[in-house]
């Protein structure tokens, strides 16, 4: 549970970066830079599509996080080192 909200989380805040990188990358002549990229995105297609994406990034990002945060837990514990 707790790595599928790390997960959420991560996603939360990511994917607005995301979705300027991707449209930026796709067509670099159209915006000046990021925030003027943010913004226009943000006038033409309102605030929802800073979160164009978000569900296959959580679900990308949950399942991993949950193998992460497993082995690295049992790497300490077979190291002989203390968690958190």
């Amino acid at each position: 549970l707790s790595a599928m909200c790390s997960g959420f989380f991560a996603s939360l805040v990511s994917c607005p970066a995301d979705v300027v990188k991707s449209r930026i990358m796709h067509d670099p002549a159209r915006y000046r830079g990021m925030i003027d990229c943010a913004v226009t995105t943000v006038r033409i297609e309102g605030v929802r599509a800073m979160w164009k994406g978000f569900f296959p990034a959580w679900a990308r990002l949950g399942p991993w996080q949950l193998t992460f945060w497993v082995t690295y837990e049992q790497l300490l514990r077979g190291l002989g080192m203390d968690s958190f």
